[in-house]
């Protein structure tokens, strides 16, 4: 008896590291598998918002601009069709474009932003002609400007177009957070005393400079 309970303690206690490890990694399976879904979730939203933005931003153009118009005959799936067309011209072509025409928007103000939006709604009414047409130019112009105009509302409203900072918005809360109030003021009189402090050493330094300077002859001389 006595040996078959030293030998039942025995493997409770080579079981039992294993059985915490087991319940530990258990433990922390879950907060990964969490983490996994948060992290999903946070690349999978901004397509799903500018996609739902895009298709806004369509509708409303087509709703305000004339002559530029669904036909088919489903037009609710048309809309869904062209505005997921519609958003990846505008998420991956559009940038690209204006990386390379980067000049000409700064010398025509602009202009060429609403070009590019111009060939965009072209170039949809080319790729689904039975589902979306453009009748004229002219309104195909007109329609890349309030699909701008929209695309960039839009994109503000729904948070789409964040600042540029380097670690992307967690680093813009720290920095926020960490900001406090004077501490711009502060840090400029602290600039301001470092550089009056250099002035004046400057001018020290130029002072000695000419005190110095007669001297140096009456010791050749001599």
């Amino acid at each position: 008896m006595g040996n078959a309970v030293d030998g039942s303690e025995g493997i409770r206690e080579r079981t039992g590291p294993i059985e915490s490890e087991a319940s530990m990694d258990g433990g922390r399976m879950p907060e990964k598998h969490s983490r996994a879904r948060l992290d999903l979730h946070f690349r999978v939203r901004p397509v799903l918002v500018r996609w739902i933005v895009s298709a806004l931003c369509l509708f409303l153009t087509v709703l305000i601009v004339p002559h530029v118009y669904y036909t088919g005959d489903y037009p609710v799936l048309s809309w869904l069709l062209i505005s997921a067309v519609f958003a990846l011209l505008t998420t991956f072509v559009k940038p690209l474009v204006q990386l390379v025409l980067l000049p000409l928007i700064f010398v025509s103000y602009g202009l060429v932003i609403v070009l590019i939006n111009t060939l965009i709604i072209w170039f949809l009414s080319i790729i689904f002609p039975a589902r979306f047409h453009v009748d004229y130019a002219l309104w195909a112009l007109v329609a890349g400007l309030v699909s701008g105009l929209l695309i960039g509302l839009l994109e503000n409203l729904f948070g789409l177009s964040p600042p540029i900072v380097q670690g992307g918005p967690e680093a813009l809360k720290k920095e926020m957070a960490k900001a406090k109030s004077g501490r711009v003021e502060a840090e400029l009189l602290d600039a301001a005393g470092r550089g009056k402090r250099k002035l004046k050493h400057h001018r020290q330094h130029h002072r000695d400079d000419d005190a110095s300077g007669p001297e140096r002859p009456e010791e050749e001389q001599s």
